[in-house]
């Protein structure tokens, strides 16, 4: 913020205050509200277009710092109810236009997203023309929620065999997709935590990041591992970071796909836990404050959380 206004990546934005989003946002709930009555079909994907725009910014509100506006209870107005009834519209009933189908694939990463981060099992299913019909990268989505929806559901052995299988295959089916151009292991000795992970297109880091956090969230929840000894779990374990370390690898080299380092993110969210050395935590700190700073992703709650289970766990008597 500075007197000019605020300022992001060098641009100043004079127009922009703290609560310009807010009132862009109460402007849009006459069109929002409306939207089942809406018959154009241009209107219709123009409104979704726009609730996906206002989903993201209203869910990453929640993050916002005590005492700014939308923080404090008095002050927030919740849209979620209505743009929730869009999302689900768009889900179950999706529009063959280019615009459209757009939205629809955004709606569901966001789905993927709010469960892998809210820890909740996603709500829809897939068709099986949709599993047919998909890209690579749209497919690796739709597995990622799969896994979420069977890790924060039931969580049934069988269900788990049926998703490792299907994880397999995936891998099978798709090789030259999720093949990197070039891939080095991190060189520790220079302090390089990550390994050096290239691929040629945005949509194959959206590819191989949805499985890789679908793979992990498998091995880290094994049923497996419930009666298993000691040496069991730390191999899983082991095999969980090394994919962390991978997705943030992978992040670090794809700077232009800024939804890499948000995935990154994920990943140390959920097992970052089991990083025990020093190095390797401040490590990732350095990809949350990244992804923090380059995005303006709230990420304070991330780091809040991860660090009290690092201290819990440095205070365990052994």
């Amino acid at each position: 913020m500075t007197s000019r206004g605020i300022v992001y990546h060098g641009q100043t934005l004079p127009g922009l205050t703290k609560s310009t989003s807010l009132e862009y946002m109460l402007k849009c709930i006459p069109e929002l509200i409306q939207f089942p009555e809406i018959q154009d079909p241009i209107h219709q994907e123009n409104i979704m277009a726009a609730t996906i725009v206002l989903r993201q910014y209203e869910e990453m509100e929640e993050e916002t710092e005590e005492g700014e506006i939308g923080n404090n209870a008095d002050e927030r107005v919740n849209f979620l109810a209505i743009t929730q009834t869009i999302i689900d519209t768009m889900i179950s009933t999706p529009l063959d236009h280019s615009l459209a189908t757009a939205a629809y694939w955004i709606a569901i990463r966001q789905e993927v997203y709010y469960a892998l981060t809210r820890q909740r099992a996603p709500q829809f299913r897939f068709s099986s023309d949709r599993w047919q019909n998909a890209s690579t990268a749209n497919t690796m989505i739709m597995f990622a929620s799969e896994v979420a929806k069977w890790r924060w559901g039931a969580k049934q052995p069988q269900e788990w065999e049926k998703l490792k299988a299907k994880q397999q295959q995936l891998y099978h089916d798709h090789p030259h997709e999720l093949e990197p151009i070039l891939e080095k292991n991190a060189d520790r000795a220079k302090g390089n935590m990550f390994p050096t992970i290239w691929y040629s297109f945005d949509s194959q880091v959206t590819a191989i990041q949805h499985l890789k956090l679908a793979e992990m969230i498998l091995i880290a929840e094994s049923p497996y591992l419930e009666n298993a000894r000691g040496a069991l779990h730390r191999k899983a374990e082991a095999q969980v970071r090394t994919i962390v370390l991978y997705l943030c690898g992978i992040a670090l080299n794809h700077p232009r796909c800024q939804p890499a380092l948000v995935n990154a993110v994920i990943a140390i969210t959920l097992y970052g836990e089991y990083f025990v050395h020093q190095e390797e935590r401040d490590a990732l700190l350095g990809i949350i404050n990244q992804t923090m700073e380059l995005h303006v992703w709230p990420m304070r709650k991330a780091c809040q959380s991860l660090q009290q289970e690092w201290d819990i766990m440095d205070n365990v008597e052994i």
